[in-house]
């Protein structure tokens, strides 16, 4: 059973002294480092591990959770000037990110970093880094990060050119037991990639089946696979493939 989360003037005093100071700590090192107009970026450091944060944290694991997040998030601006995420250690960034999922489990917010805010970058390794991320701690929790997973098959289609890990991303979202409760079209992405690699066989029977199961019963939705499926029907007739026996 997860504790309630503490109001903030209830929170240990040594702990809200300590971040402020940790803040005015590096707002201090920025203003007065004689080397601040050479805007030199300093590389993030390695993160404690999260049983030690939670030590720190003395309850309020959300709250230290929260805030290493924020810290992590502006660590891109420094000295008054934002600097390109590719300078950003990744492998660096991935462990701060599993350390605050570690932290607090139930929160959704690194894993919406590594998705909407991280992913923005055009290098190829560092963003399979964040796709690796997101994808384990789906495992994890099936049901909280469903969304970050499905924008995750989608970034590694357009962003990453990987229509492998984004077809296993979606089969990982189809596969999902009755009891995850998320929307028909996140396990629909599934049949969309299937057609992208020309698997329209593999897509017309997964349509079929969804259709003679009743799965589906929401009218748009139920239109929406009747098309589909007919446009795989004559696109397969087009390739010139032929279903199996």
């Amino acid at each position: 059973m997860r504790r309630a989360e503490r109001p903030l003037l209830q929170l240990p005093m040594p702990l809200i002294g300590g971040f402020l100071l940790v803040l005015l700590g590096q707002l201090l090192f920025h203003h007065f480092s004689p080397g601040q107009h050479e805007f030199r970026y300093q590389q993030l450091p390695n993160p404690l591990r999260a049983s030690t944060y939670r030590g720190i944290a003395m309850g309020s694991e959300k709250l230290m959770g929260h805030l290493l997040a924020i810290r992590l998030q502006l660590h891109d601006n420094q000295a008054g000037r934002h600097f390109s995420y590719n300078r950003i250690d990744y492998s660096i960034l991935a462990e701060w990110l599993e350390q605050i999922t570690r932290i607090n489990p139930s929160s959704e917010y690194p894993m919406l970093l590594a998705s909407r805010v991280y992913s923005q970058t055009r290098d190829k390794s560092r963003l399979a880094l964040m796709l690796e991320f997101i994808e384990r701690n789906f495992d994890h929790d099936p049901q909280l990060h469903w969304r970050r997973l499905a924008e995750a098959s989608v970034i590694a289609k357009h962003q990453l050119g990987d229509l492998e890990l984004a077809l296993r991303m979606a089969e990982k979202l189809a596969l999902q037991p009755v009891n995850t409760v998320m929307p028909q079209w996140a396990r629909d992405i599934r049949f969309l990639l299937l057609a992208e690699l020309n698997e329209y066989e593999s897509a017309i029977a997964i349509i079929e089946a969804l259709l003679q199961s009743n799965a589906v019963t929401d009218p748009d939705e139920k239109r929406f696979l009747e098309e589909k499926l007919s446009k795989f029907q004559q696109e397969l007739f087009k390739s010139g493939q032929f279903p199996k026996n």
